[in-house]
């Protein structure tokens, strides 16, 4: 079926709209609805009149916008025949809700409004009208429980829901509009209108969403701009066919506030990229590194009081967190966190497993105390100092599904234990004044745009990484979030200086592919910047494109030339392409302003040892070993070029220096092997050789590497039969 629909898809963005039309009947022709196969016959019957009027040379005004109408009625009655056909055999949530709500028509969004409008008001006036504590609870918990079935019902009807009417659209719009429904439900609402348009594309939604975005409340115009987002991702090609979403779109995108909060939700999705790296760190680095701490695990099995010197410290646990590497993960752990990296995915994984996530509607629920499993932790009557419990809660660094997992946590804990753990909580993490002011400051940041749309990716990752349906649903983090390449946002994404400081951030985080991208569209408008030649020349280096990487380099020498850093990379590059003569050239350029630099004297020496200038290589092999405190590089270049031009004795006093050492290296090995074979001492060559052999994978590499010398070994007067004898010795 899917094979279906895109095939339909690959025809209309192909504009082979007639042939499209047949595809689709056949698709409708399939389905029992009388009435889809009527409106995909109307349709079809529209485009042969126009195509007939068109035939007879009738000149008609109106041509093109009815032709994009109806190209535009054949993407959804494509997908809306999908949908049908779908829906009499799937057992995926999506069909299950929509073959629910055709049997049992849902309530309209007023009614749903009208709902979720009362909660807020019944739950304020209960306390005053049952004077009974414990009438009251019940009441209380039954008003909470209607209001959670009401917004589920929104959340479901509004996803599964294909395209609105203009009815439709006002209750929708009403509701968003509404001063008295929560806005936390507002949020769930946008999410389901989001998901809805990951599945079809309705412009009508679309518009919802782009409306949402000048929503006063920052909760819920971030999750408008993420859906935003989202659509783009599934429908590009779509959004641009409609003329009211273009108009709509070039007013956002020339918005200040808008750019900016579209930047933050680039820079957050590239980020989400690295919550797998993070993931697997923390599980197989940090986590197991800290659980071999020797303090772990030496409980008292005697069950002898401790002594009033068991608080000492042992200096050598600080050692073994010095040792381990463990304080240099966790700071990084820290600073990816502050880039707003999502840290915590390893961590509450394991707690998605409540009753509480397997509604599909609760995974988009911003966190409230009020839900009904868990305001029993809170009670009615909350304390008002802050608590470690409200500080955690507080928190902008844990996502709202983190903080639902949490307090399952706790309600799955005996219920001693858990008033004795809040209690404790409460009691001993209470604050002075001017801590509460402090904390409170910082749990305020929620409020900033930039945590609240971070926080909502975070949890959509969990969603589509965790949710025990995912398979049923497009991944959206399997997409690049290439936000550039989107015409609905590209110029709002693309406006110079914020592109300039999204470039550097990829730059700086090694994103060298999306980094080039970007400096290459900047460099459109600015092709005198020899900075921006240089970043995308490093960035092409970076990914091994060398030969690309050299036209930026001197594109940046042609602006500003003779460059330091410029003149070191084509060097570089070409030393990289097999090209020593040119690398020379810029090398040398380079030692002019850098005669001491020692690194620049290897690479020059390889430069000569390529070309076979080898006496000149080794005057500066020779002034690297000199200077260098750990000279084994140039005295491998040194043995190896004294090899190469018959200074035996010379090369032997430098094999022997470097196997003498700590760690020699394969290489090592082989070129001393090499060096006593030559000289005649086939015992010492062969066990030279099979060391070099035993630090190979596989007798395989081995031979590889061996065979790269044999014309060095028949300059030197073997055969090859005495090569490839020598090779059977070591057998």
């Amino acid at each position: 079926m899917h094979n279906e629909i895109e095939y339909v898809f690959n025809l209309l963005e192909n504009h082979r709209l007639k042939e499209a039309l047949v595809q689709i009947h056949a698709m409708a022709s399939q389905c029992s609805s009388w009435q889809l196969r009527t409106d995909v016959e109307t349709l079809q019957t529209t485009y042969d009149l126009m195509l007939q009027y068109n035939a007879k040379g009738i000149k008609d005004p109106k041509q093109k916008d009815m032709y994009n109408k109806i190209f535009r009625s054949a993407y959804e009655m494509a997908e809306r025949t999908h949908i049908m056909k779908n829906s009499t055999s799937s057992f995926a949530l999506y069909y299950d809700l929509i073959r629910t709500y055709e049997h049992a028509k849902p309530h309209t969004l007023s009614e749903l409004q009208m709902q979720l409008e009362a909660y807020t008001e019944d739950a304020a006036t209960a306390p005053l009208i049952y004077s009974d504590a414990n009438r009251c609870k019940s009441e209380l918990a039954g008003i909470r429980e209607r209001h959670e079935k009401a917004l589920n019902e929104l959340f479901e009807r509004t996803w599964v829901s294909l395209y609105w009417t203009e009815a439709e659209v006002q209750e929708a719009q009403t509701l968003l509009n509404s001063l008295l429904v929560p806005v936390n439900d507002l949020c769930v609402f946008i999410s389901a209108v989001t998901m809805s348009q990951s599945r079809i594309f309705d412009i009508r939604k679309y518009m919802l969403l782009l409306e949402a975005y000048n929503h006063p409340d920052p909760m819920v115009n971030q999750r408008a701009i993420v859906g935003i987002v989202i659509t783009a991702l599934f429908h590009e090609h779509r959004i641009m066919m409609y003329p009211e979403a273009r108009a709509k779109l070039s007013l956002l995108n020339e918005d200040a506030d808008f750019i900016k909060n579209l930047h933050t939700i680039q820079i957050q999705l590239q980020l989400s990229r690295e919550t797998q790296k993070i993931d697997r760190k923390m599980r197989e680095e940090i986590i197991p590194e800290m659980m071999r701490n020797p303090r772990i695990g030496n409980s008292n099995k005697i069950g002898f009081d401790e002594t009033e010197d068991s608080d000492d410290l042992n200096p050598e646990w600080e050692n073994w967190i010095d040792k381990s590497g463990i304080t240099d993960k966790l700071r990084e752990m820290g600073e990816l966190q502050m880039e707003g990296a999502d840290v915590y995915m390893s961590t509450f994984s394991q707690l998605k497993q409540f009753p509480f996530f397997r509604q599909m509607s609760h995974w988009f629920y911003p966190f409230d105390r009020q839900f009904p499993d868990i305001v029993t932790i809170f009670g009615d009557n909350e304390e008002k100092r802050m608590s470690l419990l409200d500080i955690i809660l507080n928190s902008d660094s844990f996502c709202n599904s983190d903080k639902y997992s949490f307090c399952f946590s706790l309600i799955q804990m005996p219920e001693s234990q858990r008033e004795l753990m809040i209690h404790q909580m409460n009691e001993q993490s209470s604050v002075s004044q001017e801590q509460l002011e402090q904390i409170t400051k910082m749990t305020k940041s929620t409020l900033k745009k930039e945590n609240i749309s971070r926080q909502y990716i975070h949890d959509l990752y969990r969603f589509f990484k965790l949710w025990s349906r995912r398979s049923e649903e497009k991944d959206i983090f399997e997409s690049r979030f290439e936000l550039w390449k989107y015409n609905s946002l590209k110029k709002a994404i693309t406006q110079p200086e914020e592109l300039k400081k999204l470039a550097d951030y990829f730059f700086q985080k090694d994103y060298m592919e999306e980094a080039f991208q970007l400096y290459s569209i900047l460099l459109e408008e600015n092709k005198t910047n020899s900075e921006l030649w240089q970043k995308a020349g490093y960035s092409l280096q970076k990914l091994g494109n060398y030969d690309k990487a050299l036209s930026y380099y001197k594109q940046a020498d042609i602006i500003a030339p003779d460059a330091l850093w410029t003149n070191r990379h084509l060097a570089l590059c070409y030393h990289k392409l097999g090209m020593p003569e040119q690398a020379l050239q810029y090398f040398k350029k380079v030692e002019i302003v850098q005669p001491d630099n020692l690194n620049l004297s290897l690479q020059i020496g390889q430069c000569l040892v390529a070309l076979k200038k080898y006496e000149e290589a080794l005057g500066y092999f020779f002034k690297v070993e000199y200077l260098e405190k750990n000279p084994n590089n140039a005295r491998r270049a040194i043995g190896w070029c004294s090899f190469v031009i018959g200074k035996y004795e010379e090369a032997r006093k430098y094999y022997d220096l470097l196997l003498q050492a700590t760690k020699p290296k394969m290489q090592d090995w082989m070129n001393a092997g090499h060096l006593y074979y030559t000289l005649g001492n086939i015992e010492t060559a062969i066990n030279y050789y099979q060391k070099a052999q035993s630090m190979c994978e596989d007798r395989n590499m081995f031979l590889t590497f061996y065979l790269e010398d044999k014309k060095y070994l028949i300059e030197k007067g073997f055969s090859e039969e005495d090569i490839y004898i020598l090779l059977d010795e070591l057998l």
